[in-house]
């Protein structure tokens, strides 16, 4: 299979994730692209698909979004978005790789874990660490996923609570990103075209990801992926 039969391949099942489950567009599409392109590329490539998908995401569930929850989560990780864009041009690729596949494993590690009951009953303190932390890896990584999920699960939220919030979330936060990735000069025209080439699979897949969130449980799809996930951390660690 070509490279770009490959990039394609890995950007349409990534939608599909992300359609389904709200969450996982980047920790899967960074997990399987830092195999085939540097990292810097495929941060700069995924935060434009991310984007995308987190827009089609937000207008599926713009009715049921709970604003009281989302903006303080949301709001805490604007800052340390744009300290982790600035991370990515000064930290070491193989650092970054390294934080790639721990962000997997704990993205994993959340997906499989399912609290019996609600932990975190307001959303301050916690929304506000959470959101600072998931605002760093996702500026830095894409990887902004698996701390939001976290705390979705510990307040207990059903999946349609769960995904209105990260859709806000993530259409925020991958706004910063893209600007401020074209304010440092990461995003070159040769990498905006590649991204604008990638939109159509990337959209078309996630968008039957949300036709299919509306049909059936999660839970066994999160399981799957995960699993997907763990075998794409570990070669990325053992390579």
């Amino acid at each position: 299979m070509s490279e770009t039969a490959t990039v394609i391949a890995i950007i349409l099942l990534s939608g599909l994730i992300q359609g389904i489950t709200g969450f996982g567009f980047g920790l899967f599409s960074m997990g399987a692209l830092v195999l085939i392109m540097p990292v810097r590329d495929a941060t700069v490539i995924i935060a434009i698909l991310s984007l995308a998908s987190a827009t089609l995401n937000l207008w599926s569930t713009r009715k049921n979004i709970p604003w009281r929850d989302a903006l303080p989560v949301t709001a805490a990780a604007v800052p340390t978005t744009i300290i982790g864009v600035w991370l990515l041009r000064s930290t070491p690729t193989e650092v970054l790789k390294a934080g790639i596949a721990v962000m997997i494993l704990v993205g994993c590690a959340v997906t499989f874990w399912q609290p019996k009951r609600q932990l975190i009953n307001k959303p301050l303190p916690a929304a506000v660490g959470t959101g600072a932390l998931a605002g760093l890896f996702g500026g830095a990584l894409n990887m902004g996923g698996p701390p939001i999920v976290l705390y979705t699960l510990l307040r207990g939220w059903d999946k349609t609570e769960a995904k209105c919030v990260m859709s806000l979330f993530f259409f925020v936060t991958g706004m910063l990103r893209v600007a401020m990735h074209g304010i440092t000069g990461n995003l070159t025209a040769a990498l905006a075209w590649r991204s604008l080439l990638l939109l159509v699979p990337a959209l078309a897949a996630t968008f039957a990801g949300v036709r299919i969130f509306r049909r059936l449980s999660t839970r066994a799809f999160r399981y799957s992926a995960a699993g997907l996930l763990v075998v794409l951390a570990l070669r990325i660690l053992l390579g």
